[in-house]
């Protein structure tokens, strides 16, 4: 669980985009923040799971939709999500930010 709100971090980061295309290429839509029943719901995703060590920082957080956020629970830094294989790295020069890089 993080101390963020989807909301809130999608204000900060997309500002008044409505629709976005998360890292898997699954549809998520600002109007379903909040709205687990919505297909489009937006959830956060800690890149470097809580379990593994990760932090709930900004850095480690990105917006994905709920489904690739289940299909990619606590793996780290390998996992597949929307049939597609993915892996993360730590940016260079800052200890808890990461990036998700396609692993095809």
């Amino acid at each position: 669980m993080s101390k963020y709100r989807t909301i809130d971090v999608w204000n900060k980061r997309y500002g008044n985009e409505e629709v976005l295309e998360d890292y898997a290429g699954r549809i998520i839509k600002k109007s379903a923040c909040g709205n687990p029943n919505s297909r489009f719901h937006p959830t956060l995703d800690h890149i470097r799971p809580l379990s593994d060590g990760g932090k709930d920082v900004l850095d480690n957080i990105i917006i994905c939709h709920r489904d690739t956020n289940e299909e990619k629970g606590d793996c780290f830094p390998h996992w597949e999500a929307n049939n597609k294989k993915f892996k993360s790295k730590r940016v260079k020069g800052n200890r808890n930010a990461y990036k998700i890089y396609y692993n095809n």
